[in-house]
């Protein structure tokens, strides 16, 4: 059995629209690698299985990045591209100017020896400003004031423009590249195939991609797929004056980067059966498991679990039940590293001690990604139009997690969740609103795996 899933390849709304800042980001350092930039505990949510009539359990890996400074490593320079959406849907709820006024900000911090490259996409794309060091600001402040909002979203080709700037500049990679979308309107659709493609390419070369959604008139699936394919985060911003501080904070966390590339590999043994990742983006070939987190700055980190049904089985240990690869680079072309864990439970016929070994913490965690994820898959359903079957998922998980930890606070909350926006579904409610409501649900989805 051999599953991919990405954002992407879920079902994407057939008209794109999509008030974006997208940023490129290339961070190098020099100087000592921290000693150990990451740490990675792997855990069951029971050390023992009854063997008699085994339940589903879970396997919990969580990635996290070190907090200590190293005041011996210097950034190299930022190779940095922003691609600006300046489409007539710009002009609504003053995004474009909320926009403009973050990235001049953003601008403000560079370094001299900075590169900085401005793209502006509607119909077709333009190159605003070519990359070129930041010498004197005031010059790319001066462009980024005098976008104007007009025309159509043609999103790939300034995503292109953006990636082919970056090409066979110092300390940064070239890229190469194709990503398909079914749904992306036909005249543009090898364009923004070409920019899938350069930005999965572009990630294996150090080089990170953020999207940012403002207001509702985008396509968070698309946004979210950007940003998974090309290692960074995806940002739903629904109140456009909060753009400056959430472009700030992506920022920072490039300036304190510790790790990158970060990647897990989960082998389970045979007698366990894989039934649900909740990851992001994940491959499973057997019971094997690739996850890719992306990168990860000071202090963050990332989480993700396995559901699955052991076998059943006799009495006994199971030493290497489960075995964790984690590889990482470091950044600036500073090597790289890998840790390893292997875990082991044990199969026994005493229930009351199987009830004694349970890890509530992370049986807690199990219900709120099973609470999310089928919120998100209820809202990809809504998009489809299949009202009814969204309530079905719903419904059906709600029993599922309030058999996890139905006593927890913060998994009532869930289950109050589901429930408010199952009532949602059964209303009739302002197209607006209802794209607000489809946008939290699937970004609370897809950052989840950085709580």
């Amino acid at each position: 059995m051999k599953i991919r899933h990405r954002f992407f390849q879920k079902a994407l709304n057939p008209v794109l629209t999509a008030p974006l800042l997208a940023v490129l980001l290339s961070v190098l350092f020099v100087g000592t690698a921290l000693s150990d930039p990451l740490q990675l505990q792997a855990a069951f949510d029971n050390i023992t299985i009854y063997s008699e009539q085994p339940a589903p359990h879970y396997l919990e890996i969580l990635v996290t990045a070190s907090t200590e400074t190293d005041t011996m490593r210097k950034r190299l320079p930022l190779n940095l591209a922003l691609v600006i959406d300046t489409s007539g849907s710009m002009r609504d709820e003053n995004k474009l100017n909320s926009v403009k006024q973050a990235a001049i900000a953003l601008v403000n911090r560079l370094r001299p020896e900075d590169r900085l490259a401005i793209i502006s996409y509607d119909t077709q794309a333009k190159v605003v400003l070519p990359s070129s060091p930041v010498q004197v600001n005031q010059e790319a402040r001066w462009l980024i004031q005098s976008l104007r909002a007009d025309g159509g979203t043609n999103l790939g080709a300034g995503l292109i423009e953006a990636i082919i700037s970056s090409e066979n500049l110092p300390d940064c990679e070239p890229l190469a590249g194709c990503f398909c979308s079914p749904t992306v309107r036909p005249m543009w659709y090898h364009v923004l195939c070409r920019a899938f493609s350069y930005g999965f390419a572009g990630a294996d070369a150090g080089i990170s991609l953020s999207t940012f959604g403002v207001g509702l008139d985008f396509n968070e699936d698309l946004m979210a797929a950007l940003s998974e394919s090309g290692r960074g985060m995806y940002y739903f911003i629904d109140r456009p004056e909060s753009m400056e501080a959430i472009l700030a904070k992506e920022f920072n966390s490039v300036e304190q980067l510790v790790a990158a590339d970060i990647k897990a590999t989960i082998t389970l043994t045979p007698d366990f059966l894989i039934e649900q990742v909740f990851a992001n983006t994940f491959e499973v070939n057997g019971n094997t498991v690739s996850v890719r987190f992306g990168d990860l700055a000071a202090g963050e980190r990332r989480r993700m679990q396995i559901r699955f049904q052991p076998r059943q089985r006799g009495p006994g240990a199971i030493n290497n039940a489960a075995t964790v690869q984690v590889s990482y680079s470091n950044p600036g072309g500073g090597g790289s590293g890998s840790m390893s864990r292997s875990i082991g439970l044990t199969y026994i016929r005493n229930q009351q001690a199987i009830a004694e070994n349970l890890n509530h913490e992370i049986t807690e965690r199990s219900a709120v990604f099973e609470a999310n994820l089928a919120r998100k898959e209820a809202a990809l359903a809504v998009d489809r139009g299949e009202t009814k079957h969204a309530d079905s998922i719903l419904n059906l998980v709600k029993k599922k997690i309030k058999g996890l930890a139905g006593s927890s606070n913060r998994v009532q909350q869930e289950v109050s969740d589901m429930e408010s926006y199952q009532k949602g579904l059964e209303k009739p409610m302002p197209a607006r609103e209802r794209a607000l409501l489809q946008k939290q649900v699937k970004h609370k989805s897809q950052a989840l795996e950085g709580y």
